[in-house]
């Protein structure tokens, strides 16, 4: 990051003036604020100029404005489901220039199209390559890519050709079978693991109980694309013998967005390239570091379908520097804890997400995946958890049920008198085929507040 800042300094005059002439080692967080926002007025000149979408929604907007942080907020927003109405819209630069178009439905389910330029290829395979680095790859090492029935778009293309480009190994297996997942694991000699916590949990859960899996040797898994239970993280760690990597990213704006040090407190962010900001979802006004709100991105470097401040419905917050890992420069993102737009209301308006019932349901060793059907009987919201579990007994339903009622939002509301006490059904092993970033949460009401 402070490279960048200083390699920008020394060829934009506009940022030189502002900086003055540092070092790579001189550039401080205000120094790097300023590249930020040096960027971020590039960017607003280069869509106005370019993007059809943004000549429009910025017909008033005058990019010298931009001077400070604060200024962000006279910037409107961009939207997911603009992007899905009108992708072609935001491109800057001609079709024939774009090397490669991804799609992505995310959890909304509306198409969106998102184009790379070759230099934008590059500079996200780049980031994944760092990332990786990060995380503690070396020479021999190899990274086998588990994203089972991923269909918008194939992330196993951008780690591939990370890997390729840092020198690291790799092998890619888009089947849902367990079985065939561990046959090219093994056959790779892999020694790290990167894909979907839902389905590497899967595998671990099922497989675990046939193999030892400590003696693969994997040094690291890295889940990313998905949020990841600390108690989903324990069980893993425990049956592979290494440590689990968080990594947050999303089509829109790559792979590696942010990603997790050892000290497990927050997860690292590319700054250089991207614009962080949380906002108050219902006034959307910027927060201070620390309180949770919605995410929002600017890209600061992209060509091809370049975002300026993209609300992404994550829930989330940012952590000021520094970290005990060493690192004194970049802010950190705390985990994102769930979606706006995976949220439902239940009881007396008190909002559930996957993420929260993840901690109580997958703290049985039993439990290999789950789905929450919510149904209202009465004046009372139902909450049935379908269970795929290795033991189907009373102890588990019992146990389940428990964790669940312990939540505090569901306790609040069975105390109210508003939430009935879970329910829990088994189901066979198979039998809920796995999908990725499948809905954990299925509303039934006919009428509710969501």
């Amino acid at each position: 990051m402070a490279m960048k800042a200083s390699m920008t300094a020394k060829s934009e005059r506009e940022l030189r003036d502002i900086v003055g002439k540092k070092s790579q080692e001189d550039i401080t967080r205000n120094d790097f604020n300023e590249y930020q926002l040096f960027r971020f007025r590039e960017q607003l000149r280069y869509v106005k100029e370019n993007s059809p979408f943004y000549r429009e929604k910025y017909k008033d907007v005058v990019p010298e404005n931009i001077r400070t942080l604060d200024d962000l907020d006279k910037i409107p927003f961009t939207y997911p489901s603009d992007l899905a109405e009108e992708p072609l819209s935001f491109m800057a630069v001609s079709r024939t220039k774009t090397a490669r178009e991804f799609t992505t439905t995310g959890t909304t389910g509306k198409r969106k199209v998102i184009g790379y330029t070759t230099g934008d290829l590059i500079s996200k395979i780049d980031i994944i390559a760092s990332a990786l680095r990060g995380v503690g790859m070396s020479d021999p090492d190899v990274l086998h890519i588990m994203f089972p029935a991923v269909d918008a778009w194939d992330p196993s293309l951008m780690l591939a050709g990370a890997c390729k480009v840092a020198g690291y190994g790799s092998s890619t297996c888009s089947s849902p079978d367990i079985k065939e997942q561990m046959a090219v694991m093994k056959r790779s000699n892999a020694t790290h693991i990167i894909g979907l916590p839902s389905f590497i949990y899967r595998v671990t859960m099922l497989m675990g109980s046939e193999i030892d899996l400590k003696a693969l040797k994997i040094r690291k898994i890295i889940s990313t694309s998905e949020p990841l239970s600390e108690s989903m993280r324990e069980k893993l760690q425990n049956a592979w013998g290494c440590n689990v990597r968080d990594v947050w990213g999303m089509t829109e704006f790559g792979l590696a967005c942010a990603i997790e040090c050892d000290e497990r407190k927050g997860l690292h962010t590319d700054e250089a390239n991207l614009l962080y900001e949380v906002i108050d979802p219902d006034t959307g006004k910027r927060v201070p570091d620390g309180k949770l709100g919605e995410l929002v991105i600017t890209g600061l470097t992209a060509e091809a379908t370049p975002l300026i401040r993209y609300r992404t419905r994550d829930i989330a917050a940012m952590i000021a520097p520094p970290c005990k890992c060493g690192s004194k420069f970049n802010r950190k993102l705390l985990k994102p804890s769930g979606r706006m737009d995976m949220q439902f209301k239940v009881g007396m308006g008190y909002k559930i997400f996957p993420l929260l019932f993840d901690e109580a349901v997958f703290s049985n060793k039993n439990v290999i995946d789950y789905q929450v059907i919510i149904t209202k009987e009465g004046f009372k919201d139902v909450l049935t958890f379908e269970i795929e579990s290795k033991e189907q007994s009373d102890s588990v339903r019992d146990a389940v049920v428990s964790s669940v009622s312990g939540i505090t939002e569901i306790a609040d509301g069975i105390n109210e008198d508003l939430i009935d006490i879970p329910r829990v059904t088994f189901k066979n092993i198979g039998s809920m085929e796995y999908s990725a970033k499948a809905k954990k949460i299925v509303d039934l009401r006919k009428n509710f507040d969501a």
